[in-house]
């Protein structure tokens, strides 16, 4: 795991680096900020997003933050343009699915080769969580396209609450930590605080975050089920939370997400926003999909998936609960009924 941001191999002057970043989602625009904030005095950051709202309310957020850097701070208006800036270092993208990776791969790509901008070895980072064939042809495809270019997987675990804190994992598609390029280090430590390598292989940082969110996937759907638990007790739900967040019970989805509002107001979280503004249910149903559909490639049964995936399609039926935090899974788990015949029955009412 590296800590240690290293910024030169050999002098101590600065180097100039030119990073790119696509997606200005919920994740990818904390991302962005935080390269934006800590930029060299070299330094230039270029962004772009689908919806040019997203990106015109980035620019001036970051820009009333940090006046002093807006300088270095261009806002791109297609994928195209950044073909048109000479020496890009690293490029790194944030979208929803692997249909994205590859449209945005290979507008890039084409942007740069119509430019004629193919020698500096610039690299493709993607963050994304998708699946690891899509990604490793997306490597394939930039090797063969523009062998100077190369492409790389570096999917991220911490939630939203890691972007906007800093605080985000790397895991990283190299066989060792020493093998990861000190101005890799150096772009990752500024989004984040912990760097894993985690195999050579095109999509091995994929393999670990698709098992991590199975985890989470799982963990969520338990910790929801065991505070309505503890709630169908007669238990006041904001003291199990203290007492869990001390047991043996403790994990993330009980403590850092927590689902009961008013437990722990100072860290914002999204239960305390109506569970808005976290990893929201769709995208954790995708997530745990991939696991799925990965795992069956490579022979391996999940005891615990398709039990948990049930319940993420039937809460992902709804609007309201789709598009909110996981942690909603505990409002929705709440409405799940059993009639005269002990047959569960969905009750919830959609906002």
């Amino acid at each position: 795991m590296l800590r240690t941001s290293v910024r030169s191999l050999s002098s101590s002057v600065p180097l100039k680096a030119n990073y790119g970043f696509v997606g200005l989602g919920q994740m990818g625009q904390h991302m962005a900020r935080h390269i934006y904030s800590k930029l060299d005095a070299t330094d230039k950051l270029y962004v772009f997003d689908t919806v040019p709202q997203a990106t015109n309310q980035f620019v001036q957020n970051v820009t009333q933050l940090k006046p002093e850097n807006q300088d270095k701070l261009t806002a791109l208006t297609s994928l195209g343009d950044f073909g048109k800036i000479d020496s890009f270092d690293y490029i790194v993208s944030m979208v929803p699915e692997g249909k994205h990776v590859k449209a945005v791969t290979e507008e890039l790509v084409a942007g740069f080769k119509a430019a004629g901008n193919t020698s500096y070895p610039t690299t493709f980072v993607d963050s994304s969580t998708i699946d690891i064939p899509t990604s490793a042809g997306a490597a394939a495809y930039v090797a063969k396209e523009v062998p100077a270019f190369s492409f790389i997987d570096a999917p991220v675990s911490g939630g939203v609450a890691g972007a906007r804190n800093g605080t985000l994992t790397f895991m990283v598609s190299k066989a060792t930590e020493s093998e990861i390029a000190p101005g890799f280090v150096t772009l990752l430590n500024k989004m984040g605080k912990n760097i894993f390598a985690c195999g050579a292989n095109p999509g091995s940082g994929l393999g670990a975050k698709l098992a991590n969110n199975y985890c989470l996937a799982v963990t969520n759907l338990a910790v929801c089920d065991s505070f309505q638990l503890a709630k169908s007790f007669g238990l006041d739900p904001k003291k199990y939370a203290k007492i869990i967040a001390v047991s043996t019970g403790k994990s993330w989805a009980s403590v850092d997400n927590c689902p009961i509002p008013g437990v722990y107001p100072e860290a914002q979280l999204p239960s305390d926003a109506d569970y808005h503004g976290g990893f929201v249910t769709k995208l954790t149903r995708k997530d745990l999909v991939l696991a799925l559909n990965s795992a069956e490639q490579y022979h391996r049964p999940l005891y615990l998936g398709e039990t948990s995936r049930y319940w993420y399609d039937k809460g992902c039926e709804h609007k309201d609960i789709a598009d909110r935090d996981l942690s909603v899974l505990y409002e929705y788990l709440g409405d799940i009924k059993e009639d005269a015949a002990g047959k569960l029955v969905d009750t919830h009412k959609s906002a």
